[in-house]
């Protein structure tokens, strides 16, 4: 066989060899889809987030839950999928620093208690620092942005309960749905009506009667895949009345407002 036959002979070849190889490819998503949920109004537990170059750091700043935490475990995720964690524990200024990338890490935060529970109280998107994120990064568009800017999404300050007539809710969202269930306290054999209302960001309002029995559940349809606002309001039936639930339920959560 004369040479320019044996060369197109090992092109075509090798040309088969590369179109036949098995080619793994695998398709990353960024943010993470996950969902926070709203612990008990006994054990809630608050985390302050700095950035600084690539580095993030976690502060533990208290809440209700305090007593009863065991620890917060804070995860910084990447874009390229690259993952690291720290740990804070219950001490009010417990802090950790973290290493991240600098291009808009997705940074999560679970909650551990000492009852065994436990629950993802934080998911928020760090920016995108220029000069240190390599040139091939850029600035993620927050698909929830402009519904978080609806005037409707600014809750009316709330108003509290004396210790005696203290009741309880807790809201939590599943994919397409908000439950919001009755979780007792002091006042729960006072209450004449407690009202919840869900108000979209368009302004669209719905309200359900919720009743007074731990576990009682009333359930709305979210309006979109991002967030909705949640409120309540307690009468007595010593005839007065609070404001004492005011929150931006997150549906599928890509920013912490």
């Amino acid at each position: 066989m004369r040479m320019w036959e044996r060369i197109i002979c090992g092109v075509f070849l090798l040309s088969i060899l590369v179109f036949c190889s098995p080619v793994t490819s695998e398709t990353a998503v960024f943010p993470l889809p996950v969902v926070t949920v709203q612990p008990p109004a006994n054990m809630t537990a608050s985390v302050q987030l700095n950035q600084e170059g690539m580095y993030i750091t976690a502060i533990f700043r208290g809440g209700l839950g305090q007593s009863l935490l065991k620890e917060i475990k804070v995860e910084v995720i990447s874009p390229d999928g690259t993952r690291n964690s720290g740990v804070i524990g219950n001490v009010v200024g417990n802090s950790a620093v973290i290493k991240g990338s600098g291009c808009g890490d997705q940074v999560i935060g679970t909650a551990y208690f000492k009852n065994g529970m436990s629950y993802v109280i934080l998911n928020e998107k760090m920016q995108y620092i220029r000069g240190i994120c390599p040139a091939d990064y850029y600035t993620v568009v927050d698909p929830c942005e402009e519904i978080a800017r609806s005037p409707f999404f600014k809750p009316d300050p709330i108003q509290e309960i004396p210790a005696k007539k203290y009741v309880a809710i807790q809201a939590n969202a599943d994919i397409s749905r908000i439950e919001v269930q009755f979780r007792g306290g002091f006042g729960q054999n006072m209450i004449k009506s407690l009202q919840v209302h869900r108000i979209g960001p368009d302004g669209s309002r719905e309200t359900k009667e919720l009743g007074n029995r731990v576990g009682d559940e009333v359930v709305f349809k979210a309006t979109n895949n991002c967030m909705d606002r949640i409120s309540a309001d307690v009468s007595f039936i010593d005839g007065t009345k609070y404001h004492f639930y005011d929150q931006i339920i997150h549906i599928s959560r890509y920013m912490n407002l």
